[in-house]
């Protein structure tokens, strides 16, 4: 396992696809429990310090948000990736942060279909955070995934698709408290 530090991550190897867990949440670790999985949330990685990241509205948000204590991190990155295909890719994001509020807003609906199982329960017009990164995922790794998928969907089909992804690195609070 490669541990980075995120302020050191070099333009050149943007966009990442980023998975995050906060280890002293208990909200936390309720999502990990009910889906399974190691990370409760997604984003990209688009510009140097800064993540795409679906909260209650999709907004830019510095890195340093996510190095705070208990935050773990970790960096995926297309194999392969064209110049054609990154700038299509950072530009897919900056139309995404740029639309209007009602097209950023967080997707409650869907998150209640996750909790019961029932994925189909979903706001069409509206994303939860893997939502608004699968399809980055899907066109740019050629990697299938379920419609509405958790954070852990993704993590696990990127996990099984070696030959499309790398993981770049992880992060730990305790890596860069030690630097």
């Amino acid at each position: 396992m490669s541990l980075i530090n995120p302020l050191d991550i070099k333009e050149e190897d943007l966009p990442l696809i980023v998975l995050a867990d906060n280890l002293r949440s208990f909200i936390a670790w309720g999502i990990r429990k009910h889906t399974k999985g190691q990370y409760v949330h997604i984003m990209s990685m688009h510009r140097t310090g800064f993540f795409a990241s679906q909260g209650w509205m999709y907004k830019e948000v510095p890195i340093r948000t996510y190095m705070e204590k208990g935050y773990r991190l970790k960096f995926w990155k297309c194999k392969n990736l064209t110049t054609e295909a990154r700038e299509e890719w950072l530009n897919m994001i900056e139309t995404e942060l740029k639309a209007p509020w009602w097209e950023r807003k967080y997707d409650i609906g869907g998150i209640f279909g996750q909790l019961i199982f029932l994925r189909f329960i979903n706001n069409p017009f509206t994303r939860y955070c893997s939502e608004r990164v699968a399809p980055k995922i899907r066109k740019f790794f050629r990697i299938v995934l379920r419609k509405h998928p958790s954070p852990s969907d993704c993590n696990k089909a990127l996990t099984t698709s070696p030959d499309k992804a790398e993981v770049l690195g992880h992060y730990f609070w305790d890596y860069t408290r030690k630097q």
